[in-house]
C-alpha cells in the first residue's frame, strides 16, 4: 500500500510537471474585480467564520488561545499563562477540535490534540473557524476545526515590522518580521521570543485559611523562528516554510499543594514543521502538491522527594519524540460557470519513539476526498462532499457531507448542512503503557446545523447578524476509565449527545475620523452522555465536566484619527469538576474586562493594556491559580 501511494504521488508530480514543460509561458492581462462584500457573505455557508483582520493586529503579540477566549464561540480551557490550553468545540473535547497550518495537521499523534498556548497569533496571517460540514475536508473535527495560514508577500517591497512588550511580572515579549516582496521572488522571516516570571498574587481557596500568595515555580521561556520564501513561476507558484519553536516551561503546583517545597515540575518542548509547495494554475482551474515533515519532541518531568533524606518519593520523565509526514494532491476544476470540482488524495505517515510504549509505534492513513460546488438556482449554493478513508490498510468507510445555502433578498440568508466524520484513537489510547487498548473503535459522529443570517449595509453601517441551532451525536466515545489493577484503561463507553443555540453578531461604523465596530459571540451548550454505561452510573442526562452552559465575549473599539481604545468581555458560566448530585467543588461562573489605548505616530504606534482591569478573581481548570489585574506596554515599529 505505501509503495503504491509514492507511485501515485509520483505520477501526479510528474503529470504537473510535462504539463508546465509542454506549454509557454501566457501572459495575462490585468483584470480588476469589484463586488460588494456583504452580497458575497451572505451567500458563503455559515458553517465557517474567518477571524478578522483588526483582531489579528490586536492579539498579534498574543498566543491563539487569548484570541479564541476573547473573539470566538470556542470554549478554552486555560491552566493559565505559560499552562496547557486546549479547545472545547460545541461541548466536544480537545481531541475533537482539528487544528491545521496551511493544510497540514498539528494534532499531535501521541495525544490526539493541541496546546493552544504554543500557537502565537503573530505567526499567522490568516485565521479561521469551520464546524459541521465545514470540517469535510479531514477526517478529526468531530467538533471543529481551526485554519492557520500564511499568505504569499509578491509585490509588498521591504518588509520591516517590530514590535516589543513588557508587562507585569516580568513578562517581555519580543517580535520581529523581515523580507522583501519582489515581482517573482517573496521571502520574510518571522521570529519571536515570550517570557515571563508569572509570579502573580492570587487568591488561595485550596487552603485554609483562605489567604493571598504568589504563585512560584511558574516561569516560561517560548521563541521561535519561521523563515518562508515563495518563487512565481511560469503558471504557478512555488513555497516553502518552516516553522521552528521551543517551549521551556516550569509548573507551579495546584492550589491545596503549595506549601510542597519538594516537588519539582517542568516542560521542555521542541518542534520543526516544515513543508514545500508547488501550486499550479490553468485557465479554469489549479493543482496543488504539498509535502511536509515535522519532528516533535516533548518532555515532561516530575519528582518529588523527601526532605530529610532527600530520596525520591515520585518520578516521572515521559519522553516522546515523533517524526509525521504529509503529502498531498489538491484539485480544483471549474466545470461550469457556476460550478466546481474539488479532488484530494493525502498520505500520512506518524512515527511515534516514546518511554511510554513498548516500543516504536507507526500509522499510515490513505484519504480520498472529493467535492462538488455550485450554484442550483439564483441565490442558492449546494455543496456535496465525499471522503473514504484507509487506516493502516484498514477501511474506515464513506464519510458524506452536504451543505444547502439560500440569500434571500434584503440580506437574509439561510444554511442546512449535514456532516458525517470520525476520528482515530491516539496513539496514546492505543498502546500506553500501562492501560494502552489497541482494540479501540474510531469515534464516529453525525451533526445537523441549522442557520440563519442578516446582513445589512446602509450608509457609514454595516451589520452581521447570525444565529443557529446544531445537533450532534458521537458513538464510541473514548473514555479512560479505572481498572482493578491501579491503572486507567481507554474503552468505547460514551454515546455523547450535543446540542446548542450559536449568535454572532459584528456592527460596524465609519464617518470620517471615526470608525467604531462591535461584535460579540454567545454560545449556549449542552452536551449528555447517553450510553448505557452512563445509565448505570446514574449520570445519564448531566452536563460533561468542564463544558460550560453559557460561554460568551464581546468586543468593542473606537478610533478616531491616531487615537483608538478597544474594550474585551469574556464570560465563562458555571462548570461542574464531578458527577456528584451535590458538588464539592464547582467552578463558579465569571466575567472579564479587558482595555487598551493605543495611538499611532507615524510609524510607530503606542499602546497600553490593562487585562482583567476589574481584579476579579478565578479559575477556569480547578486549583490552577490565574491572574488579576495586571498591565501591559506595547511598542511597534512598522516600515
Amino acid at each position: 500500500m505505501k509503495n503504491a501511494i509514492r507511485w501515485i504521488l509520483i505520477w501526479i508530480l510528474g503529470m504537473a510537471a510535462d504539463a508546465v514543460h509542454a506549454q509557454d509561458t501566457i501572459t495575462l492581462d490585468a483584470v480588476n474585480v469589484t463586488a460588494d462584500h456583504y452580497a458575497a457573505e451572505a451567500l458563503k455557508p455559515l458553517v465557517m467564520r474567518k477571524v478578522d483582520s483588526l483582531v489579528l493586529q490586536d492579539k498579534s503579540t498574543s498566543n491563539l488561545s487569548e484570541l479564541l477566549i476573547q473573539h470566538s464561540p470556542v470554549f478554552i480551557k486555560t491552566y493559565g499563562p505559560g499552562g496547557i490550553s486546549t479547545a472545547s468545540f460545541r461541548g466536544t473535547t480537545a481531541s475533537h477540535t482539528l487544528v491545521l497550518w496551511n493544510g497540514f495537521q498539528l494534532n499531535a499523534p501521541t495525544l490526539g490534540q493541541v496546546d493552544f498556548s504554543t500557537i502565537p497569533v503573530f505567526l499567522a496571517d490568516d485565521i479561521d473557524l469551520k464546524w459541521g460540514s465545514g470540517t469535510s475536508n479531514n477526517s478529526g473535527g468531530l467538533g471543529g476545526s481551526v485554519n492557520i495560514d500564511n499568505k504569499t508577500g509578491f509585490g509588498k517591497g521591504l518588509i520591516l515590522d517590530l514590535k516589543q512588550t513588557y508587562g507585569s511580572f516580568n513578562t517581555l515579549g519580543s517580535f520581529v518580521t523581515a523580507g522583501y516582496g519582489g515581482k517573482k521572488v517573496a521571502f520574510r522571516v518571522k521570529a519571536y521570543r515570550n517570557s515571563s516570571d508569572n509570579d502573580f498574587l492570587y487568591y488561595n481557596t485550596g487552603v485554609f485559611p483562605y489567604q493571598w500568595m504568589k504563585q512560584r515555580n511558574a516561569e516560561f521561556v517560548d521563541f521561535g523562528v519561521m523563515p518562508e520564501m515563495s518563487v512565481m513561476l511560469p503558471n504557478g507558484v512555488l513555497s516553502a516554510s518552516s516553522w521552528n519553536q521551543w517551549n521551556n516551561r516550569n509548573l507551579p503546583p495546584i492550589m491545596p499543594n503549595v506549601f510542597n517545597t519538594t516537588t519539582e515540575e517542568w516542560t521542555r518542548d521542541n518542534f520543526s514543521r516544515n513543508f514545500l509547495s508547488y501550486k499550479r494554475f490553468w485557465e479554469n482551474g489549479n493543482l496543488q502538491l504539498k509535502s511536509a515533515a515535522f519532528i516533535e519532541n516533548q518532555r515532561y518531568y516530575l519528582r518529588v522527594w523527601n526532605l530529610q533524606t532527600g530520596d525520591s518519593v515520585t518520578g516521572k520523565d515521559s519522553q516522546n519524540h515523533a517524526m509525521v509526514f504529509h503529502q498531498i494532491a489538491d484539485l480544483e476544476q471549474q466545470l461550469f460557470p457556476s460550478w466546481k470540482m474539488k479532488a484530494k488524495l493525502q498520505w500520512d505517515r506518524e512515527s511515534v519513539n516514546s518511554n511510554n510504549y513498548k516500543d516504536t509505534k507507526n500509522r499510515n492513513v490513505v484519504s480520498f476526498y472529493t467535492a462538488l460546488e455550485g450554484q442550483p438556482v439564483e441565490r442558492m449554493e449546494l455543496a456535496l462532499t465525499a471522503r473514504y478513508d484507509i487506516v493502516d490498510g484498514k477501511s474506515m468507510g464513506v464519510f458524506p457531507t452536504a451543505t444547502w445555502t439560500y440569500r434571500f433578498p434584503m440580506g437574509l440568508g439561510f444554511t442546512l448542512g449535514y456532516s458525517h466524520n470520525y476520528r482515530n484513537p491516539s496513539l496514546n489510547d492505543l498502546y500506553w503503557n500501562p492501560g494502552g487498548n489497541p482494540d479501540l473503535l474510531a469515534e464516529n459522529g453525525r451533526t445537523g446545523d441549522l442557520a440563519l443570517s442578516y446582513l445589512m449595509k446602509k450608509g457609514g453601517w454595516k451589520l452581521d447578524l447570525r444565529s443557529g441551532c446544531y445537533l450532534s451525536k458521537v458513538k464510541n466515545w473514548i473514555q479512560w476509565v479505572p481498572t482493578n489493577y491501579r491503572f486507567w484503561v481507554p474503552e468505547n463507553v460514551a454515546k455523547v449527545f450535543a446540542r446548542g443555540v450559536e449568535t454572532h453578531i459584528d456592527l460596524h461604523y465609519s464617518q470620517g475620523d471615526w470608525e467604531s465596530n462591535l461584535s460579540g459571540n454567545y454560545v449556549f451548550t449542552f452536551t449528555t452522555d447517553e450510553s448505557e454505561n452512563a445509565q448505570h452510573y446514574g449520570i445519564q442526562g448531566k452536563q460533561l465536566i468542564y463544558i460550560p452552559r453559557h460561554h460568551g465575549n464581546l468586543f468593542a473599539s473606537l478610533r478616531w484619527k491616531a487615537w483608538d481604545m478597544r474594550y474585551t468581555l469574556e464570560m465563562t458560566g458555571y462548570r461542574s469538576t464531578s458527577y456528584a448530585d451535590q458538588e464539592t467543588f464547582p467552578l463558579n461562573p465569571y466575567v472579564l474586562h479587558h482595555l487598551s489605548v493605543g495611538r499611532q505616530l507615524k510609524r510607530f504606534r503606542l499602546e497600553l493594556r490593562c487585562h482583567n482591569f476589574t481584579d476579579v478573581s478565578y479559575q477556569n481548570v480547578l486549583w490552577r491559580a490565574m491572574p488579576g489585574r495586571s498591565f501591559e506596554v506595547m511598542v511597534n515599529y512598522k516600515w
